[in-house]
């Protein structure tokens, strides 16, 4: 598989979400491949929020840890309720130092290039059917492709789905 990267902004806060909907449902109809995905609204207030779909969190992390030490703890003695609370600080500390998903400080470069109102897309995507894959992606014009690691065809059925 052969990954790509695209970033695509759009006027209006939701309409990368939806973007993202149509790229997981092309992934249940097997014309991507979707690696890992963000995105990016910057509020009329100028507040911005990222959300990942491969990272975690600390709170995320304990709360796997914690479910991990309670089985660990259950089944090789020493207490469930100790190897709970040793699985939760462990997993914690790995959501909070580990970033399994998107560099968070290119995110974060997205999010300072967006303007008010808007929002992005932030893909890692392999196009195993490009040409249904830009058919579906073709509702939603308006876009700017922002950066792309795209092949010449990828990146020209891109653009002319998405950009006015």
């Amino acid at each position: 598989m052969s990954y790509e990267l695209l970033v695509v902004s759009f006027p209006g806060e939701g309409k990368a979400d939806e973007v993202l909907t149509a790229l997981r449902a092309l992934e249940s109809e097997a014309a991507v491949d979707l690696e890992s995905s963000a995105v990016i609204v910057r509020r009329e207030n100028d507040n911005v929020s990222i959300r990942e779909s491969k990272d975690y969190d600390a709170k995320q992390g304990a709360l796997v840890g914690a479910a991990g030490g309670l089985l660990l703890g259950a089944l090789f003695g020493g207490g469930a309720l100790k190897g709970a609370l040793i699985g939760a600080g462990a997993g914690a500390a790995t959501g909070k130092f580990i970033d399994m998903g998107l560099d968070d400080d290119f995110l974060k470069g997205v999010g300072d290039q967006l303007s008010q109102g808007h929002s992005a897309i932030v893909a890692l995507v392999d196009f195993t059917r490009l040409d249904r894959a830009m058919e579906e992606l073709d509702r939603f014009e308006g876009g700017t492709i922002l950066r792309h690691e795209l092949s010449d065809e990828a990146y020209q059925k891109l653009s002319d789905a998405v950009e006015d």
